[in-house]
């Protein structure tokens, strides 16, 4: 994973991906410690018009929650130095990011790792592999909420900046920059 140099000299140990002069796009934090998954979940939010930031372990993911302030938090279960448990937990007690969604993707599909998940304060549980129509919903909820408080998206990026387009998909149908489903 590439560590950003942030002006002040300061390091960071997640990325920041999408049109990051935009902050009226939603973002989403992807906390996975496989590269090729933070790949595609990137590559699907981005093409869905949402901004990324991305962690590889539950220390990083835990700074980039409270640096970024996210709309919504992807989060593996089984991560280095902190697990997604424990990152959950930090945000439902945090004051400023205890209402963002945090939906858990995990390769334990048993009972009691659902509702370990749930008791640490996750809003969704997903298995890998991903339901991506599910995924799908909660994306589509999470920007209806946005809409609902006022949240209104740009539509363009920055000379050099990723931009969104309407993406069509056999299994998924097709997204609009707006973020609606077509």
């Amino acid at each position: 994973m590439t560590h950003l140099t942030y002006p002040n000299g300061a390091n960071s140990a997640y990325t920041n991906r999408g049109c990051s002069s935009s902050s009226a796009r939603p973002l989403v934090l992807i906390v996975e410690d496989h590269e090729d998954t933070r790949f595609m979940l990137r590559t699907l939010l981005q093409m869905r018009g949402m901004r990324v930031v991305e962690a590889e372990d539950g220390e990083a993911g835990v700074r980039a929650a409270e640096e970024n302030r996210p709309d919504l938090v992807l989060l593996d279960t089984n991560l280095p130095r902190m697990d997604g448990l424990a990152v959950t937990r930090f945000i439902r007690e945090s004051k400023t990011l205890n209402r963002v969604p945090v939906v858990i993707l995990s390769g334990h599909a048993f009972p009691k790792s659902r509702e370990a998940a749930f008791a640490a304060g996750c809003s969704d549980y997903l298995v890998k592999p991903l339901d991506l129509d599910r995924l799908d919903s909660i994306l589509h909820e999470t920007m209806t909420r946005l809409r609902s408080r006022g949240y209104e998206r740009a539509r363009t990026c920055s000379p050099g900046e990723s931009r969104s387009f309407a993406v069509t998909n056999a299994d998924n149908g097709l997204w609009g920059e707006d973020g609606e489903r077509k």
